[in-house]
C-alpha cells in the first residue's frame, strides 16, 4: 500500500526498525469500526520512507513486519516491480480479451480460461526466444504486437514448404524484437497536472511526483 506524504502523518510511530523504517500503530476510526466490527482495537503496520532520484519522497505502508525476511530495500523494489504484473493483467483483458468468455457452463468457462492462459504462455515463450543472446528481455517487447505477428505467421508457416519455415520463423523473431515498448518504471510517469504543487487543504501542499525532467 502506497500513501502520500500527508497520509504518513496518520498513525503513531513507536519503534524504529532501521533507517527510514518504523513500526506504526493505528486505531480504527469509529466509522471503520461500525463497518467492520471485527477489527481489533489497534493495527500494527510497517512504515517505510524512500525517495527515488528525481521524484518526491514516498511512503510505503505494509503488513510485512519482519525486517530479516522482508528487507526494506527489497520491499521498495518489489513494490515498483508490481507494475509489470499489472501490465500482464492488462494484456489478458485487452490483448486476449479474456473477460469476454463465450461458454455458459462452469466447465466450459474453465476450459476457455485455461486455453487463453496457455496462449499467453506461448506468446511469452516466443518473446523469450526472440530476446535470446540479446540485451533485451521479454518485458522490453510488446505483448499485443507479438500476439498479432504470431497469429499472422501461423497460417503461413503451415502452408509453406519445410525449407521456408526456418526463414519465416527467423523473420518473425526479428519483427518481435523490433516491437519495443516505452518503459514506465514505478508508474512514475508524467500525468496531467503532475508538474504542479497540489493544494491538499488545511495548509498542506503536495509536491509533483516528478521533481525534474528526465534527460
Amino acid at each position: 500500500m502506497r500513501i502520500s506524504n500527508q497520509a504518513a502523518g496518520f498513525g503513531k510511530r513507536f519503534q524504529r526498525l532501521g533507517s527510514d523504517d518504523w513500526l506504526v500503530r493505528f486505531r480504527p476510526s469509529p466509522a471503520s469500526r461500525r463497518k467492520f466490527p471485527e477489527l481489533p482495537g489497534e493495527l500494527i503496520y510497517r512504515l517505510i520512507r524512500y525517495q527515488r532520484p528525481g521524484f518526491r519522497p514516498t511512503w510505503l505502508l505494509t503488513s510485512l513486519l519482519d525486517t530479516r525476511l522482508c528487507p526494506r530495500d527489497e520491499l521498495v523494489d518489489l513494490y515498483h516491480r508490481r507494475w509489470s504484473i499489472e501490465t500482464i493483467y492488462r494484456e489478458w483483458k485487452h490483448g486476449l480479451d479474456i473477460q469476454n468468455l463465450r461458454s455458459h457452463t462452469p466447465l466450459g468457462i474453465l476450459k476457455e480460461v485455461h486455453a487463453q492462459l496457455m496462449l499467453s504462455n506461448l506468446v511469452r515463450w516466443i518473446m523469450t526466444e526472440a530476446t535470446e543472446n540479446t540485451a533485451q528481455t521479454p518485458l522490453d517487447l510488446s505483448f499485443l504486437t507479438t500476439l498479432t505477428l504470431a497469429k499472422n505467421t501461423v497460417a503461413t508457416l503451415f502452408l509453406s514448404r519445410a525449407r521456408d519455415r526456418r526463414k519465416l520463423h527467423q523473420q518473425l523473431l526479428t519483427e518481435i524484437r523490433a516491437a519495443v515498448i516505452r518503459k514506465r518504471p514505478g508508474r512514475s510517469y508524467p500525468r496531467p497536472g503532475d508538474g504542479k504543487i497540489k493544494n491538499k487543504g488545511k495548509g498542506k501542499r503536495q509536491l509533483p511526483a516528478r521533481l525534474r525532467k528526465l534527460a
